[in-house]
């Protein structure tokens, strides 16, 4: 019965998963580079610049907001924004994350 769970769990958080990168918005990467500058660029500015996307938010006012770009030879990358309580950039990861079956 506990292996039940554990699967039950597993499948659950790997659908969860998927969703998330299929609902990130698909923006090119000069585009994100440009208009997120950590320390400066607030969530307002980030939102009219890039539109609405994925995002994440956590009780302590923190938020991630996620966008995808189209990386070389058919790769997708993905571009993670966090937010501080105060709306304002804290930091950027960005990095090949799949690869677009042709």
């Amino acid at each position: 019965m506990k292996w039940l769970s554990v699967f039950a769990l597993v499948l659950l958080a790997a659908c969860s998963g998927t969703r998330a990168l299929q609902a990130s918005k698909n923006v090119p990467y000069a585009t994100l580079e440009q208009t997120v500058q950590p320390g400066s660029s607030t969530r307002e500015q980030v939102r009219a610049a890039l539109g609405d996307s994925t995002a994440i938010r956590f009780d302590s006012g923190n938020e991630v907001w996620m966008y995808n770009y189209p990386a070389a030879a058919g790769a997708q990358g993905e571009y993670v924004i966090l937010f501080g309580g105060d709306g304002v950039v804290q930091k950027v990861r960005s990095g090949e994350v799949y690869r677009v079956p042709k």
